[in-house]
């Protein structure tokens, strides 16, 4: 019987998100029309089409499959994979951490069992952004890694794990009341989920002070820039610019949740698209241009949205870099800077709204402008538009700060430092859950992943230090 437990959950798991799927369909019938639906079903029963950076696609093909009582330093199961989070709050800090020589496996949430059924042991177990599932025994997986001495980590990146902020989320106010009882149903199983945790890991101060006031406490571990991005924004410094007529201004939308956002900078931007006919604007990603644009649809470049390398190489060929959100609004101003660190990687320079998270990383008029209004928007981009020397200067100023902030070494854990003091110097930092969990565990075997072991640090070398609480 217990071996048929994952079968039938996985069962009814299939058959809820049939349910939930046609009742979706049967709200959306007016909106795409029953030939729309038709086509979108297709597509997804399809599964994803090669090449479609949209397309959800589940590959930890590079983690494998351990073997029954593998042994790790910190599991990750990602339990949102849509989107680009994924990449700066798991990937990214995996690789990182790889570097340093921990042991580290990604697992896709939905095969949280595994972990049970395996005997799977870690120091640190993290949740990435996953809903409260009793159809998936949750519970008992937890109760298992309790007892295995894992400490349970929530990470997040977005104000969805309290439902008393869905309000502030724009893109729940544009949905119909069936998709809007779905998602803050979702955003319900978070808090659930995370209420379960020992700590919670986020990207911002924000984000830290809710989660603590939920009771629970909270470090802040900020996204990271991973080693392809490093790369390609090394040989875009080294190469010469390409010189281009006029001036590109640029936005560069990562979800559908900006629309309110961009209407911060829009009216002091198509000013300046009737004042300054050499304006070109650049929108890569999500948004929906209203009227107002269609007389400028010939200086208007829409591009789809892009993987981390082709987007650092469009940043780059732009002149101004535009980060709006809604000030005030509790979801916008949990949002991390990575639109400022991004383009600074390249040097180009971003005139951003003040939020608290911008405010701490953005020097005012030396690395970027900060806008708290249109004036100070238009103020802002006329001083980039009018002078080129200025931009380049302010994009220069930005690109410093990159060295030591946007790696996942900066970000969470130190790979360079483990790899310089691990043979003289008996001591090194943890990764970010480990120091942020302050928990020591013993010494472990590596298991085998591709055929390959595992490099582990000794025991000394996973001593515990203070961890980036929020302040």
């Amino acid at each position: 019987m217990a071996a048929a437990k994952p079968i039938i959950r996985m069962a009814l798991r299939r058959t809820r998100a049939a349910i939930r799927l046609g009742r979706e369909a049967w709200e959306r019938r007016h909106e795409f029309g029953w030939r729309g639906l038709a086509i979108r079903a297709a597509r997804r029963l399809a599964g994803p089409r090669a090449g479609d950076p949209e397309a959800v696609v589940k590959d930890l093909r590079a983690y494998g499959t351990p073997a029954p009582g593998a042994e790790f330093d910190v599991i990750y199961a990602i339990g949102f994979w849509y989107g680009t989070p994924k990449r700066y709050r798991v990937f990214n800090m995996a690789e990182g951490l790889g570097a340093a020589g921990y042991a580290v496996h990604v697992m896709d949430f939905d095969r949280l069992d595994d972990i049970r059924r395996h005997r799977w042991r870690a120091s640190v177990l993290v949740l990435f952004r996953a809903e409260h599932d009793h159809l998936a025994g949750v519970a008992e997986i937890l109760e298992y890694a309790r007892s295995a001495g894992m400490r349970l980590v929530y990470d997040i990146d977005d104000l969805v794990f309290d439902p008393s902020y869905a309000d502030s989320i724009d893109a729940l106010r544009r949905m119909g009341p069936y998709q809007r009882r779905l998602h803050i149903g979702a955003i319900e199983r978070r808090r659930e989920l995370l209420l379960a945790c020992d700590l919670v890991t986020v990207s911002t101060a924000p984000l830290a002070k809710i989660a603590e006031r939920l009771g629970r406490p909270a470090a802040v571990i900020p996204n990271s820039i991973n080693g392809e991005q490093m790369q390609v924004a090394a040989a875009l410094a080294a190469a010469p610019r390409r010189p281009h007529e006029g001036v590109v201004i640029g936005y560069f939308s990562g979800s559908t949740t900006h629309q309110r956002d961009f209407v911060e900078c829009e009216p002091a931007l198509l000013d300046f698209m009737e004042r300054h006919p050499e304006i070109r604007f650049r929108l890569v990603g999500y948004l929906v241009l209203g009227p107002a644009w269609t007389r400028y649809r010939d200086r208007v470049e829409r591009i789809g949205f892009l993987g981390p390398a082709d987007l650092l190489r469009r940043i780059a060929e732009t002149d101004i870099n535009l980060a709006p959100l809604e000030l005030g609004n509790p979801f916008c101003e949990g949002k991390s800077e990575l639109k400022f660190f991004e383009a600074g990687l390249v040097g180009v320079p971003t005139v951003a709204s003040a939020t608290e998270t911008f405010r701490a990383a953005i020097e005012d008029g030396i690395s970027g402008f900060l806008a708290r209004d249109t004036a100070e928007w238009r103020r802002a981009i006329e001083l980039l538009i009018a002078s080129e020397s200025r931009r380049k200067a302010m994009g220069e100023a930005a690109q410093p700060r990159r060295r030591h902030l946007l790696s996942p070494a900066g970000r969470g854990s130190n790979p360079t430092r483990f790899r310089a003091k691990r043979a003289s110097v008996p001591a090194g930092r943890p990764c970010a859950h480990r120091r942020a969990a302050r928990r020591r565990s013993p010494r472990r075997v590596a298991p085998r992943r591709n055929g390959h072991a595992n490099r582990r640090l000794p025991r000394h070398s996973l001593s515990e230090t203070r961890s980036t609480h929020s302040r």
